[in-house]
């Protein structure tokens, strides 16, 4: 008999327990109870929602600038490979006017395709 006391007295501090934490932080009326819980899952949901935007705009704004980079770069290699062929081109152009030339001739810097070859150069932060 005494084990039925001791058992029913832990039950029933425990049920006053879970009434006074629940009024406690819902308030006494059980209706509202529903209400707040129902508000409160709206409310973590809008926040797991703005987190979720958050995260989908920063991803996208670091694509956006990986891919940016990776176009800058590509730009710059074909304009410098570019550069790399005309210099080239021009290497060889000089090479054959001087094989052209004959030996007792004046130099190929003074003949006016060599001026206009110099003026064909791309700009330079010196020379625009």
């Amino acid at each position: 008999m005494a084990m039925d006391f001791d058992s029913q007295l832990i039950e029933s501090v425990e049920v006053r327990r879970n009434r006074l934490s629940a009024s406690f932080l819902f308030g006494l009326n059980p209706t509202e109870r529903r209400w707040k819980d129902r508000k409160n899952s709206f409310v973590y949901g809008l926040i797991i929602a703005a987190l979720i935007c958050a995260f989908c705009v920063a991803l996208s704004f670091v694509i956006n600038i990986l891919t940016n980079y990776i176009n800058d770069r590509n730009e710059r290699q074909q304009q410098q490979e570019q550069q790399q062929l005309e210099r080239e081109q021009m290497e060889q152009e000089r090479k054959q006017q001087e094989q052209e030339q004959p030996q007792g001739a004046p130099a190929a810097s003074t003949s006016p395709t060599a001026l206009s070859s110099l003026t064909a150069l791309p700009p330079t932060p010196w020379r625009s």
